[in-house]
């Protein structure tokens, strides 16, 4: 089983491209991690200029290496279903955070709509915005 570093060596390679320094150091500031916003990202990958990590990302959405979760009109990036398990989100309005979630029932129910409607889906993304339980306690105080 190729580990996730082998996996984007390898999709680089099919482009003809290579692992450099930035696309490596994306990619690292983006394993095992929530969902960032570009500016931690930049924040957290210091070895590059934000101009390269801006670059990096583009071609990386563009590989399918990273998705973009829309969060109202901002956004965060994460790597792909290719390099984590699949899943949905949860994002509070209030504080920005998103949570990942992995429920079984909505993958069935996304099935048996698709199936239903005669579609056959090749890809989804589902967010659920709301408040989380901090912001909540927060507010209510």
């Amino acid at each position: 089983m190729q580990t996730s570093h082998e996996k984007l060596a390898a999709l680089l390679k099919k482009q003809g491209l290579s692992v450099t320094k930035p696309r490596l150091a994306v990619f690292q500031a983006l394993i095992g991690k929530d969902p960032l916003t570009m500016h931690e990202l930049v924040t957290q990958v210091t070895a590059i200029d934000r101009a390269s990590a801006y670059r990096t990302i583009d071609l990386f959405e563009k590989l399918g290496v990273v998705i973009r979760i829309n969060i109202g009109w901002k956004y965060k990036i994460e790597l792909s279903d290719a390099f984590l398990e699949h899943h949905h989100h949860l994002s509070c309005t209030s504080c920005g955070k998103t949570v990942a979630m992995n429920e079984t029932e909505l993958e069935h129910a996304i099935d048996r709509l698709s199936n239903l409607h005669g579609f056959v889906p090749f890809a989804h993304q589902i967010e659920i915005q709301g408040t989380c339980n901090d912001c909540l306690k927060k507010n209510q105080r």
